[in-house]
């Protein structure tokens, strides 16, 4: 059962090369799907309408021969359309529908590449098994117990759904930004030109990154107790004279928002 709604999965890929994904868990994948029914239900709104009208149009004494077709016909759309924008925009926007797009979610082959268009329409024909018996359950129930995260047609097509990288870096900046607004930055300014950028080493940037990642989660003392001899390493290495005792977390966040824009992808 999964401990997490996301979790890590390594993959080798025919190449050897070692790739690691987040998978999208349950709530990741609905908030993706409810943004795709919001979009589905304003076409079938707009289907259902069309079809009213033109039932009302050919309301005279055609409409009785003309009955069953029309619901045949409304009934053949709804499931062309319904099904086919999943396949299509799947197909077309490298495995991602609009709500996996603004989610940030995408889907992938279990080999780590991208998903080809004939494991697309597997998991998307599956997509009416994951259905029952009423509001994705047996497919909800499938990704809350299923070591990757899988619903039923991911499991049949050989699929995997993943949290992109950039979208995931974008919400960790996001936490970033917002508990490093609740610190008080009480000292001064320090100085930060081209020498002292070069003279950051990319094992300097790693510790200052692993410092900073911890700041949404962990208790300021203990930020603060890890922070003063990281804070050390920076006043020497990079001339500052200031004095670090009192808060050297605000003046490692300072030197975070001077190197971020350089080394942050």
């Amino acid at each position: 059962m999964n401990e997490s709604l996301d979790k890590e999965v390594t993959i080798i890929t025919p190449e050897q090369v070692q790739l690691q994904f987040q998978t999208a868990g349950l709530g990741t994948r609905a908030l993706a799907h409810l943004i795709d029914a919001v979009i589905l239900s304003i076409v079938n709104t707009i289907l259902f309408v069309a079809a009213l009208g033109f039932g009302r149009l050919y309301a005279g004494e055609w409409l009785p021969d003309i009955a069953d077709y029309l619901i045949v016909l409304v009934i053949v759309l709804f499931i062309v359309i319904n099904l086919g924008y999943f396949v299509c925009t799947e197909a077309y926007m490298g495995g991602q529908t609009p709500g996996k797009k603004k989610i940030g979610i995408r889907v992938l082959q279990n080999n780590g590449q991208s998903a080809t268009l004939l494991s697309i329409i597997i998991r998307n024909l599956f997509r009416l098994l994951d259905m029952l018996p009423s509001f994705y359950f047996l497919g909800a129930l499938a990704i809350f117990l299923t070591a990757r995260d899988k619903r039923v047609g991911d499991m049949v097509a050989g699929t995997i759904v993943v949290i992109e990288a950039r979208s995931e870096r974008l919400k960790l900046r996001r936490q970033i930004d917002k508990a490093i607004s609740k610190w008080k930055l009480d000292i001064p300014l320090i100085e930060f030109d081209d020498a002292a950028k070069q003279a950051v080493t990319s094992e300097d940037w790693q510790l200052l990154q692993a410092w900073i990642e911890r700041i949404p989660t962990m208790h300021s003392s203990r930020l603060q107790q890890l922070a003063f001899p990281i804070a050390q390493h920076f006043t020497r290495k990079l001339g500052h004279d200031v004095t670090i005792q009192s808060n050297p977390a605000s003046y490692l966040i300072r030197i975070y928002e001077h190197l971020r824009e350089d080394w942050e992808i």
